[in-house]
């Protein structure tokens, strides 16, 4: 029973924390500023696992700050062409807030931290909601 009750806390801390996060990304969506890049060059990196490929971007913002870009991952095959273009968003004046604008780059954390929470919920309370109807 006691763990159950941890699936509760937890599970309500996690989706508390979760919907702290997604309205923050979703300000973040709504207020920043867009921007493309484009690809000037491949970073060969060289491993135990092999060589790596990891794209620089060069942006331009619309005050016509540069931005030089180095994507954190890097992929084993050329997946980045030089010359190829990116979107990106950033808050305003704060070029360090950079990320491809894509779904997971931004809501990724947010939406895993929702679904772990909802689950424990889900788990913890159906146990309390249902022990009378099993008889335990």
């Amino acid at each position: 029973m006691i763990i159950y009750l941890v699936f509760i806390v937890v599970g309500t801390v996690l989706l508390a924390g979760a919907l702290v996060s997604l309205k923050s990304r979703l300000a973040f969506v709504k207020n920043g500023e867009r921007v493309l890049g484009t690809v000037t060059q491949l970073v060969e990196k060289k491993d135990d696992e092999g060589t790596w490929y990891i794209p620089v971007f060069d942006i331009c913002s619309r005050h016509y700050e540069a931005i030089a870009y180095r994507h954190d991952a890097g992929s084993s095959s050329t997946e980045w062409q030089i010359g190829e273009k990116a979107a990106f968003i950033f808050e305003p004046g704060k070029p360090d807030t950079l990320r491809f604008l894509r779904y997971w780059e931004i809501f990724g954390w947010s939406l895993s931290l929702l679904a772990v929470g909802v689950d424990l919920l889900l788990i913890g309370g159906g146990y309390f909601l249902l022990r009378g109807y099993f008889g335990a």
